[in-house]
């Protein structure tokens, strides 16, 4: 039986190890913040996930999941090592690689020979080179073995996809890796996929690429849609029917991408096309494009209110990064009240989940824990993180609280019918409807 020590406890670090110990293994979790590891070792995850906690309270009660904030004979016994740090980015999208050296640094002294190290932080390609690299240098004579695996995080979905991963690869450049791992995943229904390691850092590269191109081109076609008349949703839905697009195409229009994940990725293909001297220009104009798309809605607010939005009341639905997920960092809802507030509006808001800790790093909206009490007396009701008890709201009872009677529904998760019905207008991205004026 394994002994696995999943190093780097947030959001990445903590479901595997639930998992790995919902799967029989024991599991030690190692992170330098005790605050963290107390919560932890209370069965309390430090971010919220759907049926995280209940996983975490039953691995510790079977004995299978302990945490620990330093290095103890435990850890010292492991066979597999999980490197699952969530890599942070600056303010420019670009991947802070600080905290993986440091814990392979700290980890090195620890190491038994033939150990396993499998890294599933999200690392730019060449990474695992310089942490091999690194290990040799401190420990010349440790036999290791060193694999990587595109991480298959989805926030608010992340324990169904770490049971059954959409993108199955382990990169390792020896089979024997591979087939460790393989069995130490068995219990994940999926055929794994082996391939050299710089593949596999590559392989979330792409990826990320490829759905942020999606994107920024469904806004692209939205935006165009929006001039001429033409319904970007139904179109995003006929697109869809062709096989060579596919049913789960990234094609809605709405607002860009946000939250560091598809910016990092496209921030480290356009780094390595500037070191090998290759032109990016299609990644160049996809980050311009994206970086454009979110100023939409303050312009369409001041298109709707004749030029200005000064002194208007805006009350925004749903603050953090994504539904399903408590953490507010590089959220398209902050930027995006950045810039109306810097357009004089006043901006009040709720979200159902949002760490209320990060909240008071916010002074520039008053937060309600109520979203009645935040929509009372507003101008505008704007839809941004489309949490699920958004969806079914009694807009007859909105339309008699708020001043205004524009409800801007960025996440295209309500049917305009209700809200006309209600006596409020709809507006959307992407929908093929421009709005006259109003003083």
């Amino acid at each position: 039986m394994e002994n696995v020590l999943v190093v780097g406890l947030w959001h990445q670090g903590v479901v595997a190890a639930a998992c790995l110990a919902d799967w029989g293994y024991k599991v030690t979790g190692l992170d330098s913040n005790l605050e963290n590891i107390v919560r932890l070792n209370e069965g309390n995850s430090p971010i919220f996930e759907p049926g995280l906690d209940n996983l975490l309270q039953q691995g510790i009660r079977s004995n299978k999941l302990e945490f620990y904030s330093e290095y103890n004979s435990n850890i010292n016994n492991t066979d597999i090592v999980l490197i699952a740090h969530d890599t942070p980015v600056d303010e420019n999208d670009v991947s802070d690689l600080s905290s993986v050296f440091k814990s392979v640094e700290d980890l090195v002294p620890h190491l038994q020979d033939r150990i396993v190290i499998h890294v599933t932080a999200q690392l730019p390609v060449g990474t695992c080179d310089q942490i091999a690299r690194l290990i040799r240098h401190r420990r010349p004579n440790l036999k290791f073995h060193l694999a990587y695996s595109p991480e298959n995080l989805r926030l608010g979905q992340a324990i169904d996809l770490y049971r059954t991963p959409m993108l199955p690869v382990i990169g390792s450049d020896d089979y024997e890796t591979f087939k460790i791992l393989e069995r130490l995943y068995s219990k994940a229904n999926v055929e794994w996929q082996f391939c050299t390691i710089e593949t596999a850092e590559m392989v979330k590269h792409a990826l990320n690429a490829f759905l942020a191109l999606s994107i920024t081109f469904a806004n692209e076609l939205g935006n165009l849609c929006d001039k001429i008349g033409v319904d970007g949703h139904r179109l995003s839905k006929l697109l869809r029917l062709e096989p060579r697009i596919g049913a789960k195409a990234m094609l809605t229009p709405g607002l860009g991408f946000s939250g560091g994940t598809l910016a990092r990725d496209v921030q480290t293909l356009r780094t390595i096309g500037e070191r090998v001297s290759i032109d990016t220009g299609l990644l160049d104009a996809l980050w311009s494009k994206n970086q454009i798309q979110n100023k939409l809605v303050p312009l369409r607010l001041k298109d709707y209110y004749k030029g200005s939005i000064e002194g208007r009341k805006i009350c925004v639905l749903g603050l953090t990064y994504k539904a399903d997920t408590s953490t507010l960092r590089r959220s398209a809802a902050i930027e995006i009240i950045d810039d109306l507030v810097s357009h004089g509006a006043i901006v009040v808001a709720s979200d159902p989940m949002a760490d209320r800790e990060e909240l008071k790093l916010y002074r520039q909206f008053e937060f309600f824990e109520t979203a009645s009490d935040a929509w009372s007396g507003a101008d505008v009701l704007l839809l941004i993180t489309p949490w699920s008890n958004y969806k079914k709201l009694n807009f007859t009872e909105i339309q008699k609280n708020m001043k205004g009677n524009l409800v801007f529904d960025t996440a295209n998760i309500w049917q305009e019918a209700d809200i006309t019905e209600s006596g409020l207008e709809y507006m959307n991205i992407g929908g093929g409807k421009l709005f006259g004026k109003v003083s």
